[in-house]
């Protein structure tokens, strides 16, 4: 995981230690990366308050949270160099605006979710951040009893889309740098099926079955090559890892996998345009599925619909 030397940890309003500020710890230190810690308080519906004798309540309310996510700080430890910062606003909105200013290449956060595999890990905030961020989103799960012990690599290489070889390959670096970052196995898995085959089969269409059984081998192969060409592209020395071309969908293979492993490396958007936003289908329903911690990863390219808000125009004037 060398990748990462700017990383941004989302406190959440969590005043202790918590799973992913253990994790962005250990992975500044490893990476030499800076890590900085930000909190996001809600804006008020309507004017701040002054207290007689003190500040406004804003001031206060940033002030408090400011000393608190020092103090947590304060427990990183030597060797890494550490920032905190306050924001207010919506939280996924001025997270993303952070990275945008300060060039962050990872967002950690610690997972929300009930846990459990109907009721996913994820809170809105970590979906919003997997459907916008521009930079991969590390959400990690507290630590189980029993650690699985294994990375899963989801992953869709489709030759005819440069956009999804780009992204399958980052995922498949990413998950073997973690894994060997964790001494863990890698599991690499891509799912496929032949589009409509219950209709070819269907009494309407009637598709003889030699003609459809031909067709369903054909994509078979074809996965089978696509996964195979882009194993040649990744390093994976010192990385025990086992390749599974699965026929079924998306959710139903990934997620049964998913069961098995601590980390799931994913792409949100498999493919460019507008035709391969997938969050708002396939890989968010995989995501409220799956009950390990998600490092989610956009294609190279991707542009955040956010947008740093416009900096008031200098008149060299003062104004009250």
């Amino acid at each position: 995981m060398k990748r990462f030397k700017k990383i941004l940890l989302y406190a959440g309003g969590e005043v202790g230690p918590q799973p992913a500020m253990e994790r962005a710890t250990a992975l500044a230190r490893a990476n030499g990366a800076r890590l900085t810690l930000v909190d996001v308080l809600p804006e008020s519906p309507g004017p701040w308050l002054t207290v007689p004798g003190q500040a406004d309540v804003e001031s206060m309310l940033v002030a408090t949270r400011r000393d608190e996510l020092e103090e947590l700080a304060a427990t990183v430890g030597d060797g890494i160099e550490v920032s905190t910062k306050v924001l207010t606003g919506s939280p996924f909105v001025e997270l993303v605006r952070e990275v945008l200013r300060e060039e962050h290449d990872l967002i950690m956060k610690t997972a929300q979710g009930s846990g459990s595999p109907l009721g996913g890990i994820l809170g809105s905030t970590a979906l919003h951040l997997m459907r916008k961020c521009p930079c991969p989103v590390w959400v990690v799960r507290p630590a189980r009893e029993e650690p699985r012990g294994a990375v899963l690599a989801a992953i869709d290489p489709d030759p005819g889309d440069d956009g999804a070889l780009a992204l399958s390959q980052f995922v498949l670096e990413l998950g073997s740098s973690l894994a060997k970052s964790r001494d863990a196995e890698l599991h690499v898995v891509h799912a496929w099926w032949l589009w409509s085959e219950a209709r070819l089969r269907g009494r309407r269409v009637n598709m003889a079955s030699e003609a459809v059984d031909k067709m369903v081998d054909e994509t078979r192969q074809a996965a089978e090559a696509a996964v195979a060409e882009i194993l040649e592209a990744v390093d994976f020395s010192g990385v025990k890892h086992h390749v599974h071309v699965v026929r079924g969908t998306p959710f139903e293979v990934v997620s049964s996998y998913a069961e098995q492993v601590d980390v799931a490396v994913m792409g949100t958007l498999s493919r460019t345009g507008l035709a391969g936003v997938l969050i708002g289908n396939t890989a968010e329903r995989i995501l409220q599925r799956i009950d390990c911690s998600v490092l989610a990863v956009k294609p190279r390219g991707f542009e955040t619909p956010i947008q740093l808000p416009a900096e008031a125009p200098d008149t060299g004037t003062w104004a009250p």
